[in-house]
């Protein structure tokens, strides 16, 4: 479906932003999903090759779900903002953001609002200080060098800034003392998240949709063999190769 920004003239500004908004998110939602799972190989390798493989998957993870947070944000904004854009829009939006406020409500928000502040988006002295002045002795901070820059790991950094910042949030509330149950809420809460904004841009593109003097044709385009990965068996390198 080809269009210029001219087809959609019968938006408002305030409406072409929140559907581009909406667009952005979500584009951005469906590359890291795919990296997601492109990142996801489960073997049982020696330990510097599964701290490789392990933070590749954690750092898409975690900009991931720092990106849901800026969406849940988004949407908490918009619902309260109605000046210029159509009530059947808006209303979407109300509806979003009401159960983007229950979801709010949940401890889950916590770990991914911190998530983002103290691993993801952010770089402060003060976090890490905290998380040193914790991190158990025996720590892993072991160093893994290569000639190739991106070949080359710090074990001490993923130790002292993520799992210790998980660590500290499961030791301040018992309900999850087990690691794996605070990682399978914020996971929970994520997948929610997605599914409500991918839902929302539904629902407003539908509302577009009925607005444009234009259809929706079905077309084939040819994409390189190597552009091209099985979803249920393909994985992303995690080393590089020097070409000479």
């Amino acid at each position: 479906m080809r269009i210029k920004k001219s087809d959609l003239s019968h938006l408002s500004d305030e409406e072409t932003a929140v559907f581009g908004m909406l667009s952005y998110i979500c584009n951005e939602l469906n590359v890291f999903s795919r990296l997601l799972t492109l990142s996801g190989e489960k073997e049982n390798d020696g330990a510097p090759v599964r701290f490789a493989r392990d933070l590749q998957h954690h750092v898409v993870l975690r900009t991931l779900s720092s990106r849901l947070f800026e969406a849940y944000e988004f949407i908490s904004e918009v619902g309260k903002k109605a000046q210029g854009i159509n009530s059947d829009i808006f209303s979407l939006f109300q509806r979003s953001a009401t159960e983007i406020e229950k979801l709010g409500a949940s401890n889950s928000r916590s770990i991914n609002r911190n998530i983002r502040n103290e691993t993801s988006f952010h770089y402060k002295y003060r976090d890490a200080l905290k998380n040193a002045k914790s991190l158990p002795e025996d720590a892993d901070a072991s160093i893994y060098l290569n000639e190739l820059d991106g070949n080359t790991y710090f074990v001490l950094g993923e130790s002292m800034m993520f799992f210790e910042r998980l660590r500290r949030f499961s030791k301040a509330d018992k309900k999850f003392e087990n690691p794996e149950l605070l990682a399978e809420e914020w996971l929970s809460w994520s997948l929610d998240i997605v599914r409500l904004v991918k839902k929302l841009l539904a629902d407003v593109f539908d509302i577009v949709l009925d607005r444009l003097d234009t259809k929706i044709r079905k077309t084939h385009y040819y994409v390189k063999p190597g552009m091209v990965a099985e979803s249920d068996s393909a994985f992303a390198p995690v080393f590089l190769r020097s070409a000479q």
